[in-house]
């Protein structure tokens, strides 16, 4: 069971796919809202990309706040 948790999480080896994870959480509900008909192609496209705009511009944020962080708590090796 320790091993199956760490396909999900394992501190050692940190994820660089977060973005892809959550582009393909948003384009995978996108998806199913356009089978089910709540939404149409055309305003699933379009969602997508604001999504995608969202997601890449919290990116951002983050990693100017983590390098304002690293700045001040980082210590020379």
């Amino acid at each position: 069971m320790a091993n199956l948790s760490k396909n999900f999480y394992n501190k050692a080896v940190p994820s660089r796919n977060l973005v892809t994870t959550i582009t393909g959480i948003i384009s995978a509900v996108l998806s199913i809202l356009v089978l089910t008909g709540v939404l149409t192609p055309e305003q699933s496209g379009e969602l997508s990309a604001h999504a995608t705009t969202i997601v890449q511009a919290v990116t951002g944020v983050w990693g100017a706040i983590t390098a304002i962080i690293l700045m001040f708590k980082a210590t020379d090796g």
